[in-house]
């Protein structure tokens, strides 16, 4: 298992606590950590940003990270921000709402949702933490204004085409969505569906785009769930990768690479001849490809099925 950023954060605290890094004194860089503990350089930037959530360390423009002088930064921090406060009291609250929520799937898409703290979202809207409190003052609320956000960027497209057309189109859009956001499909529940409104313009489109072909509204919302369930799965598989990559810096195909041997010799005999022409063909999992894939032959299979039975 590679180090964490949480492992190396916990290695520098316990070197600034004891005193043999004092105030004032330099953190490593970010490309001193990746070769000092071999990681991504996502896995060390993200060091210094939860030591700066902790009041640990802070940035010195032109210099680099420096082990913060306590009390410091919370004093530099509210005489920055007591103007932005001023500011903000002028400022309307829904756009102050959307600003925080524009932050947030940022530091989501950048960090993953393991980052999402107040006290990481705060510096980029200059707000204090408290203050973000009293706009989300749950972290499932902000969750929920962070999917809609992103279920906006949805759009159905020119819907010119037949019904299998228009459907599989609007599906590789949803892809894209997905795509932009690794975050998104381990938050949705199917089963229990969050309310949120961007998600039912979604489900309406879908639903409807169905019974276009001529299939009752209930049997169009199962089929919108399967299609939808096939995103989401595949999509599941985005975050962890993502995350797998910054922490070890080895991406699935060299991971894949290092193991081949090993595979060879488990698919070796008779019972795995299938396997064992696919890892000697060259193929790579390609997840877009996949997906792709995917979608082409469910949505075929729905119009087969409805040419049967009409």
């Amino acid at each position: 298992m590679g180090t964490s950023s949480a492992d190396i954060a916990a290695q520098l605290r316990a070197r600034i606590l004891s005193g043999q890094l004092r105030p004032g004194d330099m953190l490593p860089s970010a490309r001193e950590i990746t070769r000092e503990w071999s990681v991504a350089i996502a896995t060390a930037s993200r060091v210094h940003a939860l030591l700066r959530s902790e009041g640990l360390a802070e940035p010195l423009p032109g210099v680099g990270t420096i082990v913060a002088t306590p009390g410091a930064s919370a004093r530099s921090h509210r005489a920055a921000t007591r103007p932005r406060q001023r500011r903000l009291q002028q400022e309307p609250h829904d756009a102050i709402a959307e600003r925080i929520v524009t932050a947030a799937v940022s530091i989501a898409d950048a960090e993953g949702v393991g980052s999402l703290t107040m006290r990481r979202i705060a510096p980029a809207v200059r707000m204090s933490p408290a203050a973000l409190n009293r706009f989300y003052p749950t972290q499932e609320h902000l969750l929920a204004e962070m999917m809609d956000r992103a279920f906006r960027e949805w759009s159905a497209g020119g819907q010119d085409g037949t019904w299998r057309a228009n459907l599989i189109s609007g599906h590789r859009e949803l892809w894209r969505v997905f795509r932009r956001h690794p975050w998104l499909a381990p938050q949705l529940s199917v089963t229990r569906p969050q309310l949120i409104p961007a998600a039912l313009v979604f489900a309406e489109w879908a639903i409807r785009t169905l019974t276009q072909a001529g299939i009752s509204p209930e049997e169009a919302f199962e089929v919108h769930i399967l299609l939808f369930t096939q995103a989401r799965g595949t999509a599941i598989l985005l975050e962890p990768e993502a995350e797998a990559e910054s922490v070890t810096g080895i991406d699935a195909d060299t991971w894949i690479d290092r193991r081949r041997e090993r595979l060879e010799e488990l698919s070796s005999d008779e019972h795995h001849t299938v396997l064992k022409s696919l890892i000697g063909s060259g193929y790579a999992l390609d997840l877009d490809r996949a997906y792709e894939r995917g979608l082409v032959l469910l949505v075929d299979g729905i119009a087969s099925r409805i040419t049967r039975t009409r």
